[in-house]
């Protein structure tokens, strides 16, 4: 399996904030996402999941672009998940539960996101709580779980870690190893972690 970007492009307000940008993440690569502040590294991230449309450039994953895919596999298969979990309706189980009822998710094997979760220290009473009642580090843990468990091939992910104490983010960062992962992080330590390579934007 191979994620690969050729000749990507992202402006803003007239600003080109990259372009003519390459990479290429075999499975169970992690390419870890660095650059200052307004590089574009959440922009980055949308466009490779389709939440924002490419200026310039192609996608694919196993030789297919998003359009051989199509949108809904496409976001299926290649996960986004944001820094901040949003703060949603109901509560995490439901969220959970509404997620197999998405097409793109109807025929696909998952794991059990309350397991995944409560090995990162995650209560299991959190599940039946609103998402306004948990704490930041909560509804992260809860949201990575439950979008983890339905196995995506690749996870674009916007600091999944930065609302978490030393303790669940070393046990998260263990179950991410396996993954293949495209992770934006401003801890160089993480980084030299986790990462089997690193593309910088503000070289870009």
């Amino acid at each position: 399996m191979t994620f690969a970007g050729r000749g990507l492009q992202r402006t803003v307000g007239g600003r080109t904030l990259f372009a003519d940008l390459d990479f290429e993440v075999a499975e169970g690569q992690v390419l870890c996402v660095r650059g200052a502040s307004g590089a574009g590294k959440t922009l980055f991230l949308r466009q490779l999941a389709g939440l924002d449309p490419l200026e310039a450039g192609e996608l694919s994953l196993d030789g297919r672009s998003p359009q051989e895919w199509g949108p809904q596999a496409w976001r299926a298969e290649v996960l986004y998940i944001p820094q901040q979990a949003p703060i949603l309706a109901g509560t995490p189980a439901e969220f959970a539960a509404q997620l197999l009822h998405l097409h793109a998710q109807r025929q696909r094997s998952g794991d059990d996101p309350r397991t995944l979760a409560a090995g990162w220290g995650l209560a299991q009473t959190a599940w039946d709580q609103t998402w306004r009642t948990l704490s930041v580090g909560e509804r992260q843990r809860a949201l990575l779980a439950t979008l983890l468990a339905r196995r995506p091939r690749v996870l674009l992910l916007d600091e999944p870690t930065a609302a978490l104490d030393p303790d669940a983010l070393e046990r998260v960062e263990e179950s991410l190893a396996a993954e293949t992962c495209v992770w934006v992080t401003h801890h160089p330590e993480q980084a030299a972690r986790r990462a089997t390579s690193i593309l910088d934007l503000s070289d870009a």
